[in-house]
């Protein structure tokens, strides 16, 4: 499996998938995957990179989670953890810019976790972003935006409404830029 987190930051989402995905992997044998993570700063995946966040910002977490995939800091005091080694070889961060047209993917996507990045875009570029994304994604993968996001209005032919937040390319979107890759 084959998921991408566009607009990562630095680094909670695609750690935090890396995790669940993770977790699914112990009880379906043979479950492998790989997750690319995104940003256009170089700064935040700079950070992301490092995978070294404050204590307090993991309080959500299961113990029991926390313990299989955080090492707190030695000097306490600090307050930080960083993600265990295992976690962080299965994503592979990358600058990209969205409105570059071929974005190097080489490989079909999955999932894409687009969230809470159309906002950044005008109306034109984000239906000519989602229309990018969608050349990435496989027939039947899943586009997943932010809950204050919708597509409606928008001219995105390749992706039908699943539920909220959550869109599926259909199985019969014939897109010929994809076949190239």
């Amino acid at each position: 499996m084959f998921a991408w987190s566009v607009g990562c930051s630095t680094g909670e989402e695609p750690y935090s998938f890396a995790i669940v995905l993770s977790e699914f992997s112990e009880n379906h044998p043979g479950f492998r995957f790989k997750i690319l993570a995104s940003d256009i700063s170089t700064n935040v995946l700079k950070a992301a990179q490092r995978a070294i966040y404050k204590e307090e910002g993991i309080d959500c977490i299961p113990k029991y989670l926390k313990k299989k995939y955080f090492l707190r800091s030695k000097d306490k005091a600090r307050g930080l953890v960083k993600v265990v080694p295992e976690l962080q070889g299965m994503i592979t961060f990358k600058r990209l810019n969205l409105m570059d047209e071929d974005l190097g993917i080489k490989e079909q996507l999955d999932i894409i976790l687009f969230r809470n990045v159309l906002i950044y875009f005008d109306k034109h570029n984000q239906e000519t972003v989602l229309n990018r994304l969608c050349s990435y994604l496989r027939p039947g993968g899943y586009l997943f935006v932010g809950h204050s996001e919708t597509l409606t209005g928008l001219s995105v032919p390749c992706l039908q409404y699943e539920k909220p937040t959550i869109y599926r390319k259909k199985d019969d979107f014939y897109d010929k830029k994809h076949i190239s890759h």
